[in-house]
């Protein structure tokens, strides 16, 4: 193969993956239009669902069930006047804490998630307190902008 055909028949693979994601990812239509970024979740959205189920789906395929125990919002930092602010100044500060059975447990990474009412998204967890025989609890944590927050689904 030349470089002339290897150039092109590289570009023509990314075009390809650019167009149809869905297709290249193996997800259905279906999957990729209900797909979202964290971004576009507010952390309103994401209290109401108190235990509720989550679909998390491990890099190895299989598919354990989450819920989500609480989620915590942190007190925004107090102005103390004459001190300079911090960096993450106004940052909306919180965690989800979710719980699962310890046979489906799964590793501190990020992971593919579905939910019924938010759609499919990214996100990363890892495992948090003692472990007991029967469940494994694991925890989100977030510090982003406030204005991101504002998209609503």
């Amino acid at each position: 193969m030349t470089r002339r055909q290897f150039l092109y028949h590289g570009s023509a693979a990314i075009a390809v993956m650019t167009v149809f994601p869905a297709i290249v990812s193996g997800k259905s239509a279906n999957a990729a239009d209900n797909f979202c970024s964290l971004d576009q979740i507010s952390y309103a959205q994401l209290a109401a669902q108190i235990n509720t189920p989550f679909r998390v789906h491990a890099p190895s395929g299989r598919v354990a069930e989450l819920r989500l125990l609480k989620a915590p919002l942190d007190a925004p930092s107090p102005v103390v006047p004459g001190r300079r602010l911090l960096g993450d100044f106004g940052n909306e500060k919180f965690s989800l804490i979710f719980i699962g059975r310890r046979d489906e447990s799964l590793q501190d990474a990020i992971h593919f998630f579905e939910h019924d009412q938010l759609g499919r998204f990214d996100m990363h967890i890892g495992q948090i307190g003692a472990r007991n025989l029967e469940q494994v609890r694991y925890q989100s944590i977030f510090n982003r902008p406030v204005s991101r927050t504002h998209v609503q689904l």
